[in-house]
């Protein structure tokens, strides 16, 4: 499987950068599209690459390569950087090269020499993209050099995509490459693609390298209880994250360029083997995506978290599949995705494909160009820091699913079902469309927790004692703290699976409830109950989490199973309670669902199942319910609005200003223009001075409304912004 193909299914040196968030402005809105270069990379928000994974087997591809006509395209269009192929997944090399493979096409040209040189004549910053591991060129002439599945390699040789261990000498040669590149071009930084293992890897490499470095075999049992297993994967992170350092480390040693690698692997499951502290390796981080503006958003909340440097970025692609060369993203659907970066002062690099023959279509860089003018007279007011309340926890150990555990792994089925993702996922739905100001927080930055009222631990499989102490702390000392499921769970206390934030959440682990197919959580709180009307259950696909709740603790919902089992049902007999169904049973159960907790001077809330994880209305109100509640005090901001309509709020410091930005993010394109009512806090012993729109700075009349600034916002279509100013 291909990276964007998951991605799909789910998304150092001494160089001129910000690392407070807030963007240099880049001078007159109005010129900014053909201005003097604006500084990499603090200043540059319009990327662009073209995929270039293009063989030399016929003279005719890449045969009509133009480098003046590419970048010329690339250029009037609006772009600001151009990440330029060095090589492909196919591994031939597009520059003069003493140690790879050239593409038998450029004969004695320099194709990313040419590019590099008509960027700098048009003003757009080079880039170099590199890929790793995906190499067709060596694993086809160093078959040692190979990654080496549980299965063998029978079906890489059957496919498009041959791939190389980092492991193997493969490493010597990438080094060789990034020398001759950085030494020898005048680029302002490099981009390493594809820097994860697709395939659990057991070549000679990996499993000499294992069993000198645990005195053991590479386990193939996939088993998240075994210590040799649990060794493996921190080790297959370990080595990935070894090998992008190296490669990092030798760019900063021959020029203080940026240094980025893929990172949309940051959802992805445990099998890429990508630990979150792969952004030691980055300046900045970035990845493609192609989920949609909802789940870009989300993205983008986890990168704000985790970049070294601002601004980060997101990469989507001008199609929905990669596999359709020409099937291009309706206008609309592209302008909402490039402003959900806009929305999170983020850089957006957009791809498109070179055809075979190495031309382009030159009318898909008139419909770049709409897009670029109306995100460039934006650009100057970028920047800040992402103000929220509530944070949503993800753990990057989380990330598998427990029903496989235990199992060869030739024979998994299922190793993309990962509740704790869905988990996260749902929450940030509850979240958006309730209009409460929220982040991400990882087990990577964890420490950024205190910038936060409250968190949500969704279904949090894996949680180690240090982290428990740091969200008993938290909890304690006034945070709101809402776990959902298993959460917190340590499976090896004496052999008794206990939570370890028992104190915290205020329930004591007894084992599973209710059933696969379902299980009902029954209000039991006149409040909660009004909130999921006029249902008088919730239904949950899957079982839930047994518990009994301690002394103190307010129980607001409690756990009901069906009638009768679900299973037992048939044809003939018939013994069930509806043919098509499995009502609740008449009487709700007394097992908690809901519980509310007092510890130190804030709360817990428990959640017997990540009921945020459905995607129903019912559900949206019953967590909004369950926050709203317990989370006390002013928000950072409140939004009147449709439910699609996102808003952000970043504090500039410096400018002694707010931005509010709101993104309206419907499904069906073109989208109904809507308008919203939105109040803001100001920071501490501040005072407004004047509401702006942006662009245009024309004043927007503002009221006090309790703690906010509250302002209208006129009906819009997609995107709007506001400066609100204080003194």
């Amino acid at each position: 499987m291909d990276r964007r193909t998951f991605n799909k299914l789910i998304t150092l040196g001494s160089m001129e950068m910000t690392t407070s968030g807030l963007a240099i402005p880049v001078g007159n809105p109005s010129a900014s599209m053909t201005e003097q270069p604006p500084k990499w990379p603090n200043q540059v928000y319009r990327r662009f690459s073209i995929d270039t994974h293009v063989p030399d087997w016929d003279p005719q591809l890449l045969g009509h390569f133009d480098p003046a006509d590419y970048v010329g395209n690339i250029a009037r269009a609006g772009f600001q950087s151009m990440l330029q192929y060095t090589n492909s997944h196919v591994g031939l090399c597009l520059w003069r090269t003493h140690v790879g493979q050239m593409h038998v096409n450029m004969k004695d040209r320099d194709f990313f020499g040419e590019v590099v040189k008509e960027c700098r004549q048009h003003g757009v910053h080079p880039l170099a993209y590199f890929s790793v591991i995906f190499d067709n060129w060596n694993f086809e002439h160093h078959p040692d050099w190979r990654i080496l599945g549980a299965e063998g390699n029978n079906a890489r040789l059957q496919g498009r995509y041959g791939v190389v261990c980092p492991n193997s000498p493969y490493r010597d040669y990438v080094v060789a490459c990034v020398k001759e590149i950085v030494g020898n071009y005048d680029i302002d930084g490099i981009f390493f693609d594809m820097t994860f293992w697709p395939d659990v890897c057991y070549c000679p490499h990996c499993a000499g390298r294992f069993v000198s470095e645990h005195h053991a075999e590479p386990p193939r049992v996939v088993d998240w209880d075994n210590p040799t297993w649990i060794a493996f994967q921190k080790a297959r992170q370990g080595w990935l994250l070894e090998f992008a350092n190296t490669v990092t480390n030798t760019v900063k040693s021959i020029r203080p360029i940026t240094v980025n690698h893929q990172y949309s692997t940051i959802f992805h499951n445990w099998t890429l083997g990508v630990p979150l502290e792969l952004t030691q390796a980055c300046d900045y981080v970035g990845g493609d995506f192609y989920g949609g503006p909802a789940q870009q958003s989300l993205v983008c909340k986890a990168y704000n978290g985790l970049t070294r440097n601002h601004p980060f970025e997101f990469h989507t692609s001008r199609t929905h599949d990669p596999t359709d060369h020409v099937m291009m993203k309706p206008i609309d659907e592209l302008r909402t995705e490039s402003f959900v970066a806009t929305l999170h002062s983020a850089g957006l690099l957009l791809v498109d494909y070179i055809n075979a023959d190495g031309t382009q279509n030159p009318q898909v860089y008139d419909a770049f160009k709409q897009l670029n003018e109306q995100r460039a007279v934006l650009e100057p007011y970028l920047g800040g820091d992402l103000l929220a309340d509530v944070a949503i926890y993800y753990d990057k150990v989380s990330m598998y699913n427990p029903d496989e555990n235990g199992i060869h792994i030739t024979k998994l089925q299922a190793v993309d079902n990962c509740p704790h993702r869905d988990a996260v996922v749902g929450a940030a739905r509850v979240l958006r469309q309730g209009h409460i100001p929220f982040g991400v927080i990882t087990n990577a930055n964890l420490n950024q927790i205190k910038g936060y009222r409250a968190v949500i631990l969704p279904n949090v499989l894996e949680l180690t004692s240090e982290q428990a102490k740091e969200f008993r702390k938290f909890v304690e000392g006034g945070g709101i703290l809402y776990a959902s499921g298993p959460t917190s769970m340590d499976r090896h206390h004496d052999g008794i699976p206990t939570f370890l934030l028992e104190d915290v959440l205020g329930v004591r682990y007894k084992g599973k409830a209710g059933y696969k197919k379902i299980t009902y959580l029954t209000p039991k709180d006149l409040d909660l109950g009004k909130a999921v009307w006029p249902q008088d259950h919730v239904s949950f696909e899957g079982q839930m989490i047994q518990a009994e709740a301690m002394p103190g603790c307010e129980i607001l919902a409690t756990i009901t199973l069906p009638f009768v089992d679900p299973y037992l049902g048939h044809a003939v007999g018939s013994h069930f309670a509806a043919i098509h169904s499995d009502p609740p049973a008449l009487k709700p159960g007394s097992d908690p669902a809901v519980v509310v907790h007092s510890y130190g001077q804030g709360r817990a809330i428990w959640v017997a199942a990540p009921m945020e994880s459905k995607d129903e209305a019912v559900n949206i109100r019953l967590i909004l319910h369950l926050l709203r509640r317990f989370i006390a005090g002013q928000y950072w901001f409140e939004l009147d609005s449709h439910p699609a309509v996102e808003m952000t709020l970043f504090n500039q410091t410096a400018e002694r200003r707010l931005l509010v930005s709101l993104l309206n993010i419907q499904q069906l394109v073109p989208p109904i223009s809507v308008g919203a009512t939105v109040r803001v806090q100001l920071p501490t012993g501040r005072s407004p001075s004047k509401v702006v729109q942006v662009p245009g700075l024309k004043p927007l009349p503002f009221t006090k409304a309790g703690p906010y600034v509250q302002l209208k916002i006129e009906p819009f279509d997609v995107f709007t912004m506001a400066l609100v100013e204080y003194q």
